[in-house]
């Protein structure tokens, strides 16, 4: 029997039910019933293990996950002894991205037999999606290459767990395993290259990368993925066109760009037509791309159509003070169904690709956001009583970005550099932090903390124009400060987001940025050895400055 979504579907649910008794009958004892139950579901379709796989398979091809799952279940059910039954069980629960609920079944095969193939690798797979211990993960993975020294797809995963580890130098070693041991899977390609991109190993990253597309065109990963690579080596010709697949290819936005009500623009004459352009991805991609605004209102007014912008409700007043005035209409929030009429969309991070932007072509006038001027100068009067260099402190982004782990600084690092510099008072930037500020000043740091009264990012704006300068970690801060044209220290990875480019000091986005870089993989000290040199040197320029 192989069902079809327009034949004989009912069949799959007759052979479902037989197995259903048979389980139910044999949970009771009753083994007479039980092998009768069996003989009917065998004159509905075969039960050797091939043919109950291919059935499961169909299932899932079909979307009918619920079918498939049930079927594995019933099967394990009926064979519990049998490892590779409840192997179906965890298989088809990942199939259909249950990957918590496929971790108690792959525990129980591993229990029967901890040598069938692919178990340990799927069952750490599931433990990683799920958010599991990485130390099981390892453990596992280790194992079943140690085992299976040929096992490509274990020395993928492998590589991808130590490098979140972060172990460097094994993740190297994995990901070199994995292409030799699978060289035509686009994913072993793929995962070399962000291995090799936390070795500052550009050339080589790059070329693994294209090949992963090169072995799957068609998969958005892949092409997001050297996008990224392209951008951040500032092949801007090819990166943004790629960057186009991050819709589909992006862990974070994967499948979740919202269906609008008109097609997206693709440059098309905008005579008599109204555009939406809307804020996408997080607050820092917002802050940075909003500069198009501008250029973007002028070309769509230029063919005389209308320009209508939503972004998000968390920036309060900021974009409509700063840029609302060269749209049509603003908004903030709401769902697609409380957008006005338009005839095309676009989201913002598409507009470096319709307006084919190079580094020399970048809007990078600074500022280009502005802060509300009463509430500045609230902020200069209050901050006016605290003494020397006034610094703001971000040491962290979103906890739950995957590359925060790479990214962040933490508390800790800045209290062990920052400590005891003379003429500087430090405040907190960083949102929800009240803990780690808290820990911060029991370990010699004085940090305030007016973060409580800031609801907004307008609320952030005004608070940074206030200060001399703002030290950060790659998080909307960053970009925040960076549109104010405020004075920005920005520590970054050797891996940073693209926006950062590499080797170099300066940012062609933010005039008012100096970067500070770790020169190796995890290695932060030098990069705060020499922002705690320059603070102190700017520390004790400003008190020269000030009369005796």
């Amino acid at each position: 029997m192989q069902p079809t979504p327009d034949h004989d579907a009912d069949a799959a649910s007759a052979f479902l039910s037989c197995l259903r008794d048979a389980a139910a009958a044999r949970a009771s004892g009753a083994t007479g019933h039980e092998a009768s139950c069996l003989q009917a579901a065998a004159r509905l379709h075969p039960l050797d293990a091939a043919s109950l796989d291919a059935l499961g398979a169909t299932l899932l091809a079909q979307q009918r996950a619920g079918q498939a799952i049930e079927l594995a279940e019933l099967v394990a059910q009926l064979d519990p002894h049998s490892a590779l039954a409840h192997f179906r069980v965890g298989y088809t629960l990942q199939m259909a991205n249950r990957h918590a609920d496929a971790i108690a079944p792959y525990r129980r095969a591993l229990a029967l037999d901890a040598a069938l193939p692919q178990l340990r690798n799927n069952l750490a797979s599931a433990l990683m999606l799920a958010g599991g211990e990485l130390d099981e993960q390892l453990a596992l993975l280790e194992s079943a290459v140690r085992d299976t020294p040929q096992d490509g797809n274990a020395w993928i995963n492998l590589a991808n767990a130590y490098r979140r580890k972060p172990d460097l130098p094994r993740a190297l070693h994995a990901g070199a395993q994995a292409v030799q041991h699978a060289p035509h899977s686009p994913l072993a390609y793929n995962n070399y290259a962000l291995t090799l991109r936390e070795a500052q190993r550009w050339d080589e990253a790059e070329q693994a990368a294209t090949t992963a597309c090169e072995l799957a065109p068609h998969a958005p990963t892949m092409r997001s993925n050297l996008g990224m690579l392209q951008l951040v080596r500032g092949n801007y010709a090819q990166g943004w066109p790629s960057h186009e697949a991050r819709w589909e290819g992006s862990q974070e936005l994967g499948g979740n760009r919202p269906v609008l009500p008109a097609p997206t623009w693709r440059g098309e004459s905008l005579a008599g037509k109204t555009l939406l352009v809307w804020g996408e991805q997080g607050m820092g991609d917002v802050l940075q791309f909003c500069r198009y605004i501008p250029l973007l209102a002028e070309r769509v007014h230029r063919d005389g159509g209308r320009l209508l912008w939503n972004s998000f409700p968390q920036m309060g007043g900021l974009l409509a003070r700063s840029l609302a005035a060269h749209v049509d209409e603003y908004s903030a929030g709401g769902g697609v169904d409380t957008l006005p009429p338009m005839d095309y969309e676009i989201p913002l991070l598409s507009l470096p690709l319709i307006f084919d932007t190079r580094e020399d072509t970048i809007p990078a006038a600074s500022p280009y956001l502005f802060a509300d001027p009463a509430a500045c100068e609230a902020w200069r009067r209050r901050l006016a009583v605290d003494p020397g260099l006034k610094v703001g402190l971000a040491w962290t982004g979103s906890r739950g970005h995957q590359r925060n782990p790479f990214r962040s600084v933490g508390w800790q690092r800045y209290a062990r550099h920052f400590a005891g510099i003379d003429g500087v008072t430090f405040y907190s930037l960083q949102p929800d932090a009240a803990d780690d500020v808290a820990a911060a000043r029991a370990a010699g740091l004085p940090m305030i903390d007016h973060t409580a009264s800031l609801a907004s990012f307008d609320d952030t704006a005004a608070l940074v124009s206030a200060l001399d300068l703002v030290i950060t970690v790659c998080t909307s801060v960053a970009h925040l400060s960076g549109a104010l044209g405020q004075r920005s220290w920005v520590l970054l990875d050797v891996n940073p987001h693209w926006v950062w480019l590499l080797e170099r000091s300066d940012s062609p986005w933010y005039p008012s940025a100096t970067l500070y870089r770790q020169p190796r993989f995890g290695q932060w000290a030098p990069a705060l050895e020499a922002v705690a040199r320059d603070l102190r040197a700017l520390a004790a320029q400003r008190r020269g400055e000030q009369p005796a």
